[in-house]
């Protein structure tokens, strides 16, 4: 009870704290911080508090912390009362967050199923401006500009940030995949920093992918209501993506990509030309591509033989990638369940093997993750109006039909 009563006092301090910020009162920004920072200490150090709640409280104090460091670095330095309070290190809950990954992706195009014509716009746009025998055909149509800003948008589920991999492998590219959720924080201005953090750091790359996911999150647009919070951040953002990608250093190479399932909340300004110029419908997967799904799990599974390729094939149009995935192990732990029984009752493997009963009740039981209105406000969004014009259009269409 004291912890939750404790975490309670915490969090109404947080609250305080932004409060302070917005209204830029100095003074109770120091006061309210150094209670937010003493707190989390005391508390992290506390063998009665549950792991996760330490992880809240660190969470937060470090982002009042960074706050503090890099809008009040005078009160910061003179509360710790320290000699080398410069040094990040000496701070009690730095931690260096490295947006970037040591590893290339061991991936390229080849390990996207279907998507062919996404495929195509990323060879043309991004990968043949790259190969020798193409280079004087793009100097004269791009100059020597190479870099690229690329926005995916589609359903959920169809591949765009496993693209974005493929894509740093098939370039031999260091990539960020920043999720929105680790860009937002609880405390004004941390935001902020976290981008010029990720752009700061793609900028001592030669070769470098920024990939964020989910940009409606941060980037909606500025006169909606789900701006609110965020508007601050979508000004940094465009500052920093602003010439970030157009070097013509021969040896340098930088892109930037985004995805989102909802395009049209995205505020215009990240859309115009030299930001997210070329954008890329990445679309459910046709049946050549579910094909290709169904083949590589189901030829591996035993399974009778009215279970066809075919058969499912066509049972899953309308499902994503990442849907259909989950639907075949659904399907492949039909049998396995009733061979696990079968042993926990003391008897032999019986040969158990998917069977259509097993199929018909996944996928009729499956909640698909893309709507039917889903797919109108993609094709509302490609045609250029708002989804009640759309509706509207079709109606009328219907009507004189």
């Amino acid at each position: 009870m004291a912890d939750i009563t404790r975490i309670s006092i915490f969090n109404d301090k947080i609250i305080a704290f932004n409060k302070a910020v917005e209204e830029k009162d100095i003074s109770l920004i120091k006061a309210i911080g150094n209670e937010i920072i003493t707190i989390a200490l005391e508390e992290c150090v506390n063998p009665n508090v549950l792991v996760a709640t330490k992880e809240v409280y660190k969470k937060k104090a470090l982002a009042v912390l960074a706050h503090l460091k890099n809008n009040i670095t005078e009160s910061y330095e003179n509360s710790h009362n320290s000699s080398d309070n410069n040094s990040q290190e000496s701070d009690p809950f730095y931690v260096e967050k490295n947006w970037f990954s040591d590893e290339v992706p061991n991936l390229n195009f080849t390990n996207v199923i279907g998507l062919q014509d996404v495929k195509d716009t990323f060879m043309v746009d991004v990968v043949a401006p790259l190969k020798p025998q193409f280079k004087e055909i793009y100097k004269k149509f791009r100059g020597e500009e190479k870099g690229s800003q690329i926005l995916l948008w589609g359903p959920p589920g169809t591949g765009k940030t496993f693209i974005a991999k493929c894509m740093a492998g098939a370039l031999s590219c260091p990539i960020a995949v920043v999720q929105t959720s680790e860009v937002l924080a609880g405390i004004v201005g941390v935001a902020e920093k976290n981008i010029r953090d990720i752009f700061n750091q793609a900028s001592k790359l030669d070769r470098c992918i920024i990939f964020f996911d989910e940009i409606d999150s941060i980037c909606s647009d500025r006169e909606s209501m789900d701006s609110r919070n965020t508007k601050s951040v979508l000004t940094t953002l465009l500052t920093c993506m602003d010439g970030f990608v157009k070097t013509k250093n021969p040896n340098q190479l930088r892109i930037i990509i985004a995805a989102t399932n909802l395009p049209w909340r995205l505020d215009p300004a990240l859309k115009r030309g030299s930001r997210f110029d070329t954008q890329i419908y990445v679309p459910l997967p046709d049946e050549i591509a579910r094909k290709k799904f169904v083949e590589n799990d189901i030829n591996r599974i035993p399974h009778d033989s009215n279970v066809t390729v075919e058969y499912l094939t066509n049972k899953l149009a309308g499902f994503s990638g990442a849907d259909i995935k989950a639907i075949l192990r659904q399907i492949a732990n039909q049998p396995l369940k009733r061979e696990v029984k079968n042993v926990i009752n003391g008897g032999q493997e019986r040969g158990e093997r998917v069977t259509l009963q097993d199929c018909e009740k996944v996928i009729g039981g499956y909640i698909n993750g893309v709507t039917p209105e889903m797919l109108e406000r993609f094709k509302a969004y490609e045609l250029g109006v708002s989804y009640e014009e759309y509706v509207l259009m079709k109606a009328k269409k219907k009507e004189n039909s």
